[in-house]
């Protein structure tokens, strides 16, 4: 625990929460190295990183820690100890779990083996900035916001390109980059998360990473994600109300058509007449028809 003041910077504009819990943890045990470096500044070098455990359970999310990562330094160095927090939103008790959540680890962790980092990652930014004070005790950890502090070029370098989907100074190109990367990814686990963490995002950009990951065949994968079958029933349900649609207005279409070859017989423009009468007031002129407007006042 270091020296800190706090802050009464605004909270971030509310947003659900979904699952950017989920996925984050999932990329950070898939990919220790990689996060750990942009997430957290760490230079490994190589060593190896032991993910800590237990790690968050449902019944006891105020109690446990997100991810908890221990990379055993050579030569006599104090082993570094990578609690990383992933949180969508402020909360009121935020950053007293956090200084709850330094001094288990201070705890179980002893002073002259261990270094103890801890970093928040805020996937929409608008976080704490990492600083706590309280009657006495001052806490520092490192906040990152994504969407303002991680580089959107260096995250689509490596398998957290999805990230780089909330950056404020993206490239043009990027989600034809973000699907790049998750095509060129080996194992189907990661390109489901992957996937999943870049529908998060939602509106046109969601649409065009699916757009461009079905270019690059992969419509499989796709419909293997939460997010692809839900797409996949949206345009199910909208193709069968067009058809509907459809099919009603060329119903209405034969009906005219058979009405007024029975009222006049066969004449040169009937198709034609039917399907404007149909479409400008179906009913209506059904009526006109069968009071006995002309043919003149028809095509009027």
């Amino acid at each position: 625990m270091t020296s800190g003041v706090s802050s009464d910077a605004p909270s971030p504009p509310t947003a659900p929460a979904r699952d950017f819990d989920g996925l984050y943890k999932a990329l950070l045990e898939a990919h220790p190295h990689v996060a750990l470096n942009l997430l957290c500044g760490a230079r490994l070098d190589g060593q190896t990183v032991i993910l800590d455990g237990p790690t968050e359970q449902p019944r006891q999310r105020s109690r446990q820690r997100d991810k908890v990562f221990l990379v055993q330094n050579r030569d006599g160095i104090p082993a570094d100890v990578y609690h990383v927090e992933v949180q969508v939103q402020r909360t009121e008790d935020f950053q007293e779990r956090m200084v709850a959540y330094w001094a288990s680890l201070a705890l179980k962790y002893r002073r002259a083996d261990h270094r103890i980092h801890q970093v928040v990652v805020w996937p929409l930014g608008g976080g704490y900035p990492g600083h706590f004070s309280r009657d006495r005790a001052r806490l520092d950890y490192r906040s990152v916001n994504v969407p303002d502090d991680l580089d959107a070029g260096m995250l689509l370098a490596g398998p957290l390109a999805p990230l780089a989907l909330w950056s404020r100074k993206a490239p043009p190109d990027l989600p034809e980059r973000v699907a790049d990367r998750i095509a060129a990814t080996g194992a189907l686990e990661e390109q489901l998360v992957q996937i999943e963490l870049g529908m998060l995002v939602g509106g046109s950009l969601a649409a065009q990473v699916v757009e461009a990951l079905r270019r690059r065949g992969m419509n499989d994968v796709l419909e293997q994600t939460e997010s692809g079958r839900e797409i996949a029933r949206r345009n199910r349900e909208q193709g069968l109300e067009k058809g509907l649609e459809k099919g009603l207005e060329q119903g209405h279409i034969d009906g005219m058509r058979a009405l007024l070859r029975a009222k006049f017989g066969d004449f040169a423009d009937l198709d034609d007449l039917a399907r404007r009468l149909a479409a400008r007031d179906h009913d209506g002129n059904i009526a006109r028809i069968v009071a006995g407007a002309t043919l003149a006042e028809l095509h009027s």
